[in-house]
Parts: structure tokens; sequence; C-alpha cells
């Protein structure tokens, strides 16, 4: 598809069918896609077709109203949902230059021009990930002696972050820390020393290693905005339309960049939903939607409403769950499909019961042809994997965990990166003190420790102390030859820093025996650690044809700003593992939720702050389920366990009180009334299911064999008791349970 001139496009003949965005709309998503000027607020409810209003908004800005794409700026908050809105755009109109994009891609690409205002930072600086944030403030601990095991890394990291956002929003430097280390013996203060310590090395270090975390990119961004007016308004002024995406999970700081983006003309549209507010723990305010109106003045306000995802059951039952918060904003969702399934609750022995029950739905769907790339189990946290793994293993059922141990890192991945990462940016030392020993030279942890002496002596990086010879003289052994060597080799990867990436991939693999690198690995796995590193070649060529100008650099920042979610294969047919929080902005046909338990969902923390008067945590809780239950499209299975293995505990479960705010009108059986048999009514087989009849002896693949002892309801609904003789009593769905009829002999 050839790319046309945005002037060409908007002197097109507005009645061409082919540029018809509000065709297919209903009435909201029109009036939201056709709005003009000023702010506009669309509260969008789950499956209400907030992608395509975006999409045919910026096409219509374009095309109706003449403004041209580098004009127009559309945040959201994954890359899967940046790269998917890119996409419909172009499959629109075949035009460049509109930013869309996720907030922290936004702010590095801001960053790569402008950092250099700020001091300290140059444009090539690293982008560190949590790992490697954690590897540093490990060494920053150690250094200071500090006591590692109760200054864990990943919890001074959280408090780290904590910090910085709330010191951006607040903007008070006496801040003290929250959460605490767990001080029982009253040394808070002692906590609160130790980590001032750390932070202010930890900032110092970040500065020298010309290094930005993930809180960094945005909160850079705001001391730009903030200390130069006129950067910001240079970006004001050329990003006349502003628009993003899940404004509910936004947090204060990205909240203060929107408002300096949208501080020449007001031109902001946001999109969200207060009812899927559930990252509060990572700092998003549910205050940044529910005070919009406030906040820009009578802005227009538009409701979608209409839901094309899910069956009428799903979506009465999630309605009347979120109805119970308070902080939200009220909107009708409904559909005009007709018919559904009901829920199904399904109650189990423990969590190995569970997960067995769960893989037996799904074998019964594989059994009626449906594909498993529409199958989802979700849970609230992430031990109650193992069961559901185990079980699906033993069933032979193939599937793929979100959030797992993702490809970016995998150790020969993060190896090879944090290679291509010190090409780029020499001064990065965690990326040096990754590789420096990749593969073996000889180079240990004393000859580190004197070399990193010399180096902090004397302000220069790792890799620069590595090419002096009065540094290499105070070493011995292996070491000194080792060090002399990998000195050597970067220089001559030097010359690949403004290379393609693919090609820089290959120079690094050029120069590394591969072969004695991933034999040093341990292991069993060569084979997929080989394949590995051809997709990560791979995506590195497929980035240049996509991106000619961005280089190494340019691959770089886009692998470090990868999501859980971007690594989800649609195009599978696997059953899919994933959270609860992992799950937002996906669909599937079929769903099953793990774990609706009090103390797991709602989680053990919000009931505890609960009692204390705060309801803003189990509110949120119940957020997490709506979320999860409006996921599904056509089916939607809930269950609990009565008993629950946890750290080596088992430990007695009650239902989650979300089941309680079903009403039972929703839930297959549980009408409020009656008895289940009068709830049902009598047992009638669907075409394709067995002739069961009470008394019979049946055989499940995995429970054995048992007696049918009740059969119930009709079609889709219907349910048969089997006492079995090695697993009890168990109620299974006909259509699912794919019950064998054991013949008994006549006599």
């Amino acid at each position: 598809m050839s790319v046309l001139n945005w002037m060409d496009i908007k002197d097109l003949d507005q009645g061409s069918p082919a540029l018809d965005l509000l065709a297919g709309l209903n009435q909201p998503q029109a009036e939201a896609v056709s709005h003009g000027d000023g702010p506009l607020l669309i509260l969008a409810g789950p499956g209400s077709g907030k992608t395509r209003v975006i999409t045919n908004r910026i096409a219509h800005l374009i095309t109706e109203r003449g403004v041209a794409p580098h004009e127009i700026l559309a945040i959201t908050f994954t890359n899967k949902a940046a790269r998917e809105m890119r996409e419909r755009v172009g499959k629109l109109l075949a035009v460049e230059g509109a930013w869309i994009s996720t907030f922290h891609s936004m702010c590095a690409r801001i960053l790569r021009r402008e950092i250099e205002a700020l001091g300290t930072w140059t444009r090539d600086f690293s982008i560190y990930d949590t790992s490697d944030r954690n590897q540093l403030l490990k060494n920053l601990i150690k250094e200071a002696g500090y006591d590692r095991t109760r200054f864990r890394p990943a919890q001074v990291g959280g408090w780290i972050s904590e910090w910085k956002n709330r010191w951006a929003v607040e903007d008070d430097s006496e801040l003290s820390i929250v959460g605490g280390a767990g001080d029982p013996d009253g040394e808070a203060g002692m906590d609160e020393e130790v980590f001032d310590k750390v932070r202010r090395n930890y900032e110092k270090a970040m500065g020298e290693n010309n290094a930005l975390d993930f809180d960094d990119l945005i909160l850079k961004v705001l001391d730009l905005f903030d200390g130069n007016h006129g950067i910001r308004d240079a970006y004001a002024r050329r990003f006349r339309y502003v628009m993003v995406d899940e404004y509910q999970d936004t947090n204060r700081a990205q909240y203060r960049i929107t408002r300096h983006l949208a501080s020449w003309h007001e031109n902001l549209a946001v999109c969200g939903d207060p009812d899927q507010s559930i990252y509060a723990w990572r700092g998003a305010d549910i205050r940044n939607i529910l005070d919009f109106e406030r906040d820009f003045g009578a802005p227009r306000v538009v409701r979608l409403e209409q839901n094309y995802r899910s069956s009428p059951m799903i979506l009465g039952a999630a309605d009347a769950l979120i109805a119970n918060n308070r902080e939200r904003k009220e909107k009708g969702l409904w559909t005009d499909r007709e018919g559904g399934e009901r829920l199904v609750v399904l109650e189990c022995g423990d969590e190995n019961d569970e997960a067995r029950q769960i893989t037996t739905q799904i074998t019964g769907l594989m059994a009626r042809g449906e594909s498993l790339a529409g199958v989802a189990i979700f849970y609230r946290v992430n031990f109650m994997q193992r069961a559901l793994e185990s079980a699906l293993r033993l069933a032979r059922v193939p599937y793929q965990v979100v959030g797992g141990v993702e490809f970016y890192k995998r150790r020969e991945i993060r190896d090879l990166v944090s290679f291509l990462r010190l090409i780029v940016n020499p001064v990065d030392n965690i990326a040096f003190l990754r590789v420096v020993n990749v593969p073996a030279r000889g180079v240990g942890a004393r000859s580190l420790e004197v070399l990193g002496g010399w180096a902090a002596d004397r302000r220069l990086s790792l890799l620069e102390a590595t090419r002096s010879s009065e540094a290499l003289a105070a070493i011995r052994g292996r070491a000194k030859k080792g060090l002399a060597l990998f000195a050597g080799m970067m220089e001559r990867l030097e010359e690949f820093r403004a290379a393609d990436a693919a090609v820089a991939v290959d120079a690094v693999l050029d120069e590394i025996d591969i072969g004695l690198w991933l034999a040093q690995m341990d292991d069993e796995n060569l084979a997929d650690r080989e394949a590995n590193l051809d997709e990560l070649r791979s995506h590195a060529e497929e980035y240049d044809r996509l991106n000619p100008e961005g280089g190494l650099g340019g691959f770089l920042e886009e692998i470090a700003l990868v999501s859980e979610v971007d690594d989800l294969e649609d195009d599978t047919d696997k059953v899919t593992l994933m959270t609860l929080h992992s799950a937002k902005g996906l669909e599937f046909p079929a769903v099953f939720m793990a774990g609706l338990e009090e103390e797991i969902l709602p989680h053990g923390r919000a009931l505890a702050e609960g009692v204390d008067g705060e309801e803003a945590a189990l509110e949120e809780e119940r957020r997490l389920c709506y979320v999860g239950m409006t996921r599904a499209m056509e089916r939607l299975m809930l269950s609990w366990a009565r008993t629950r293995l946890h750290f080596g505990e088992t430990r007695y479960q009650r239902p989650s009180r979300f089941l309680d705010e079903i009403p039972g009108e929703f839930v297959e059986g549980m009408d409020g009334e009656g008895e289940e048999a009068e709830v049902l009514g009598s047992y009638e087989p669907g075409p394709e299911a067995p002739k069961l009849k009470v008394g019979q002896r049946v055989d499940h693949e995995h429970f054995g064999r048992g007696t049918l002892t009740q059969l119930v309801g009709s079609g889709i609904n219907a349910r048969a008791t089997v006492d079995f003789v090695h697993a009890g009593t168990k109620q299974l769905l006909v259509q699912y349970a794919n019950l064998t009829i054991i013949e008994v002999p006549q006599r």
C-alpha cells in the first residue's frame, strides 16, 4: 500500500465509501468519533468497541478536519494495544506520522531527543528493567555493608519506585518510606536511614551508568516539562489533538504529563472505565478519570454502553457485581444478543481437584472440536499456576503461560542483549558485569572487585578500566588476559554502534564462541537456546525492515519496553494461563476463573485494609473480578476450593463474597429458590450426549469408574452427579464430562 500525503487525503471526495468513518457505528460511538475541539470524556464499558472509536477518530481528524498526522498523539497502555491501533489506522488511511504508542515508549522517544537538557544523561542511555535494577541494588546494598536478607533488593526497589512517584506528585523532599521493612523492634528510623542512603547511591549509580529505569522514563519527562517550558510548549503546540486510552490506569505523574501536553489547546480526549481500574498497587489513581469533568470544566461526556463481546448472562452477572462499588460512574451496559449459557460455579475439594475439574471441562470442549486458542484460565495469584499446569500436562492439553519465563528474561537472550547495550552505552556497568565473563574468561569476583575499585577512584566505567594497562597491572592470572581480550572484543564491536540491529546481532554472535557459551549454561535445553537466539535475530531483522531509521538503539528501546501480554501468541491452539491483571484488554470465548475464595479474590491484603475502614482496596478487588468476568464471550466458569495448600500449609477456604453478589438468575442451578432438580428440571440429553440413566456405571478419563446417582437439566445445562469409587462424589456438566457407559453383561 502506498503512503499518501495527508493533504491529498484531506481533499478526497467526502462522499467516498472508503472514508465513511461513521458507517456501522452506534450513536454514541459516532458522537465520539466526530467530536471536534475541546475536552472529551469517553466512558467505555468492556467490549464496547472503544479501539474502533479511537482509530476512527484519528482517521476522522485527518480526513474531515484537515489535521496533519504528526499533530496527533494517541497513548495506550500496552505495546500490543498500540500495535493493534496502528494497524487499524493503517487499514483506514495509508498515512504515517501520528504518534501511537504507550506512555513509556512516548517518553523514551522524547528523552532520546531532549534528555541532555537535564544534564547527567546522554541520548544513548540504557533502559533498566526490574532485573537490572535489582542487580544494581544488590551491589549497592553489599557495598554499603547492609544485611541483604533484611534489605532485599526487590523490596528496596519497590520503596524507591514508590518514593519517586510520590515525590513527583507531592514535591516534598521530606517524604518517608511507606510499607516499611516490617520492623517489630521499633527500628523504623534505622530502616529509613538505610533506605535513604541506598536510594541516593542508586540515583548516583544510575547517572554514572547513563541509565534510566521504567519510573524514570515518565518522571524525567515530567522534570523536563516542569523545568523547561520551552520544551513543554514545543510538544504541546505540535500535538494539537491528544488522546489517552485506559485513562483510569494513569498515575499522577502521567496525569501531569497529559495536562502539560494539552496545555496549549485542551483538545484532550480520554477513554476509560472507572470500573476497570485495577492497578492502584503500581500507582494508578482512579481520581484521574473520576475528576476529569472537574479538571477540564464541562467536557463533552459520551457513554459507550452497548457491549459487543459477552452474552447477556455474563454481562448481567458482571453488571450486578460491579454495582456494589461506590467509587464509579454509573452506566448501563446492554447487548442486543439473545440467549447464552448461565455461569457455572464449580465447588472443588482442593487446588488439585479444582485443576482437574477445569481440565475436564476443557477436554470436553476439545472433544466438541472447539479451538483451545479461545480458552483462558485466570487466577489472582501466581502460586495457583502450579496445580493448573500439572493437570493440563497430565491430560496432554497444550497451554501457554503469559507472565511466566518470558522470552526476554531467558538467560541467553539477556546475555546477548547486554552485549548490544554495552555497544550503544559503554558506561553501562550492569551490562558489563553480566557479560564480561560470557563465555567464561577466568574473570572472577575478586578480579572484578579490584577493577571496580580502580574505576570508582577515577570515576571511570568498568569497560574503560579494562582498557587501562594500569588497571590490568593490579590483576593477576587468567583474569588479566580475559579482561584484555574482552576489551579488545568490545572495541571491535563498537564499530557497529550505528548499525542496523540485525547486523549488530550478527557481529556479536561472530565474536563470541556460541558453542562454548551455550554449553556452559548447564544444560539440556541447548536446542531451545539456539532457537531463541535465532528468534532474536529474526526479530532484529523484522525491526530493521519496519524501522529503517531505528538502528540498534531503537531496537534496544523497543525490546526494553516489552510487557508480559506482548508475549501472548494469538494464533496458537493452546489454552492461555494468566493472572487477572494480565487479562486486561483481552477476550476469549471460554473463560475459567479459579480461586474465587476469601483471602484470594478478594485478596487478604484488601480484606485487612477493609477492617481498618478502607474500602478502596476491596472495591479494586471487585473491579478485578469484574474485569475477569467481562473477558468471557460465551462461557464463564468460576471455581473455588474448600481447602488449598499455600506455603506448605493446608488452609480451609470460604467461597468469595463476590459469588454471593452475583444474582442466582445468572448462575446455573442458583435462582435462589427450590432444590436443584426443580430449578434445572428433568434430564434431557443434547443431540450428541450419551443416553445416560440414574444407576448406570460410567467411566471418566480422570476420576475413573463410578455410579450415576442424579441427572438434572437439559441440553447445555445438563448435570450428572457421579459417585466415583476412588474420587468420591462429583457433579459434572454432561456436555463436557465425556462419560463412557460401562455395559454390564447380561446373565
